[in-house]
């Protein structure tokens, strides 16, 4: 195995763990801006946000979602997690400084994450995962012409706060109003 794809492995099944020590990372150490907080408290809520829709849609192993936000890009759960990161960035003093080690984690391991999720999608649904890529945006949505699984007459189940519930969600939401409170006292 290649060192590329042992660290897309390794990165893909350690990305939580780094996240977790990135964020108590950010905790102890960033001081929040008076002047950028609650803009950045707004994108954190927007990357939070997008993370529940995509639970409330996912049934994971399962079947291929592709309603909700799976209509626009194929991960909207990284995407969410970009945005929250972004606006952790955006709320803290020494901006630079935090996008600089954001940007590095994100690209070391959320990227690598994706592709070996796109793999082992690719081994579980084939040819509807393929498809499913060419029509689908990775991580930034596209404007788009038409709708095919929309034209083919499939339905979509639309949200569902149980898949939420079940995807484990509700936990992030807690720890993201848990550090967006613990900054906001961290600034008073």
């Amino acid at each position: 195995m290649r060192l590329t794809a042992r660290w897309r492995a390794w990165a893909a099944h350690h990305r939580v763990h780094v996240g977790i020590v990135f964020a108590l990372a950010y905790v102890a150490f960033s001081r929040p801006s008076p002047v950028t907080f609650w803009y950045g408290a707004a994108v954190v809520a927007l990357g939070e946000s997008i993370r529940v829709w995509a639970c409330g849609h996912l049934v994971r192993n399962e079947e291929l979602t592709r309603d909700g936000p799976y209509r626009l890009v194929r991960h909207p759960l990284y995407l969410g997690s970009f945005l929250i990161g972004l606006g952790l960035v955006l709320l803290a003093q020494y901006q630079w400084i935090w996008f600089a080690a954001f940007a590095a984690l994100y690209i070391g391991f959320y990227l690598p994450a994706m592709y070996v999720e796109e793999l082992r999608l690719q081994s579980l649904f084939g040819p509807e995962y393929l498809e499913y890529m060419d029509e689908v945006p990775r991580l930034i949505p596209r404007p788009r012409r038409r709708d095919p699984w929309r034209e083919n007459g499939e339905d979509t189940a639309g949200f569902s706060p149980e898949k939420s519930r079940r995807n484990r969600e509700m936990r992030t939401v807690a720890v993201m109003i848990l550090l967006l409170a613990v900054q906001y006292l961290k600034g008073i």
